[in-house]
């Protein structure tokens, strides 16, 4: 199988060689937990890698994205410059596609996940999306969890490996049915270190297929350069 970077290198060692290549993979956490982070270090690396990348966004503005990348060392404006990144403001493109659409029918309804495929280049290899519990927002769970088997379904078949990031709240609304649609899923959150007995970044890989993890909880943190896991033990 092969596999794409995680642009964590101890993740990476964690999961035979990263994530599997071609696949879409799930990231949860609470505010505070590092997801979009998570996102940008994976883009980061995938740019690095030469791979053609699409970062779709519905809370911060890329600009906000690419100022905090730049602080952490994921300097992305070049990439966007040269334009082998692109960056989707989802409420932006909202706008714009209304405004285009006007009272006619050929406005494409991109609050619907599959239709996301449509604002996709073919020679994407690499998809960002931060943050999908925006999608879920006055969508029954059926519907949501159909929208997301087509989305998941799409991208794998046309093997762009896609790391889609969605908040806790929203997961935990939706009653996890996320899980089921993808093919890994990796959650981030805060509990209390048994050996430090203080509350932590822990890092839970409960699902990769392909892929032989570990159940135990890893100790990570963020850092100046990005996110770091710490030993098995977690005593720093």
């Amino acid at each position: 199988m092969s596999r794409i970077s995680s642009g964590i290198n101890d993740l990476d060692k964690r999961l035979q060689g990263g994530f599997p290549e071609g696949e879409c993979i799930l990231v949860t956490g609470k505010p505070g937990t590092g997801k979009t982070i998570f996102g940008m270090q994976f883009l980061y690396n995938a740019c690095l890698e030469g791979k053609k990348c699409i970062m779709i966004a519905t809370e911060e503005t890329p600009e906000k994205i690419v100022e905090h990348g730049k602080i952490l060392g994921f300097d992305l404006g070049p990439y966007i410059e040269k334009k082998q990144l692109t960056m989707i403001h989802f409420f932006e493109m909202r706008v714009m596609n209304m405004e285009e659409g006007g009272d006619s029918c050929t406005c494409i309804n991109i609050d619907t996940l599959n239709n996301l495929t449509h604002i996709i280049d073919d020679d994407v290899n690499v998809i960002v999306l931060d943050n999908m519990g925006t999608f879920s927002i006055g969508v029954d769970l059926r519907t949501f969890k159909e929208e997301l088997e087509v989305l998941a379904f799409l991208l794998s078949a046309q093997k762009r490996t896609s790391l889609i990031i969605m908040d806790a709240a929203a997961h935990e609304f939706t009653h996890n049915i996320a899980e089921y649609s993808t093919y890994g899923t990796i959650k981030l959150m805060f509990k209390e270190n048994p050996y430090t007995g203080k509350m932590e970044r822990f890092m839970f890989i409960p699902k990769m297929r392909g892929t032989k993890i570990t159940l135990e909880p890893i100790n990570y943190d963020i850092t100046e350069e990005g996110i770091k896991l710490f030993s098995p033990k977690g005593n720093r």
